[in-house]
């Protein structure tokens, strides 16, 4: 690392609270749908169970980013390490980078990256994570996505940082073909 990098911690404070939020109010619902006598009050017990079991997860998730101060993301010359979520994508170097868009997905501002060979990067992902990417590239066309949530920065200026990088990066090798040409 040198002292270009730029490394972007997460955010998970307000994350956590509302995951705890969430598994409360499922577990009030839980409790609501068993208690109640109404045979149509099954499905909201249901509801609850999912909803404590998904944001349960997110909980847990939360804690350990909380414990373990890894970065989100690092952007430097070689390309963008993603560990801002749990289907992080790891380390994607600017040679394998298509395009960077900025884009809205429910009301949720994000960064898509395409890539020349997604196939070969989704090869090498594994199990849950893999099934989730696979959805994102469906839903948005990028298999690699930062949500604005959970950063410390606004998604403006990281899609500006991200875009001064790879361009230079990409003046830098063409500079490289000319001199070999």
């Amino acid at each position: 690392m040198n002292n270009e990098d730029v490394i972007i911690y997460p955010r998970v404070g307000k994350l956590l609270v509302m995951s705890v939020i969430f598994v409360i109010i499922g577990a009030l619902l839980t409790y609501a749908g068993l208690s109640s006598s109404d045979k149509d009050s099954n499905w909201i017990a249901v509801i609850g169970i999912i909803s404590m079991i998904f944001f349960g997860f997110g909980m847990f998730y939360f804690i350990s980013r909380m414990i373990n101060k890894k970065p989100s993301l690092i952007v430097n010359d070689e390309g963008i390490t993603d560990q801002s979520s749990y289907i992080e994508a790891g380390v994607i170097p600017w040679g394998e980078i298509k395009n960077i868009e900025l884009y809205s997905y429910i009301n949720q501002r994000m960064i898509g990256i395409q890539l020349h060979h997604p196939e070969k990067f989704m090869s090498k992902q594994k199990g849950f994570k893999k099934l989730l990417m696979r959805a994102n590239q469906g839903l948005v066309n990028t298999p690699i996505n930062i949500a604005e949530s959970g950063l410390p920065i606004s998604i403006d200026q990281l899609y500006l940082i991200i875009m001064q990088k790879w361009n230079r990066t990409k003046v830098e090798e063409q500079a490289e073909v000319d001199m070999l040409s």
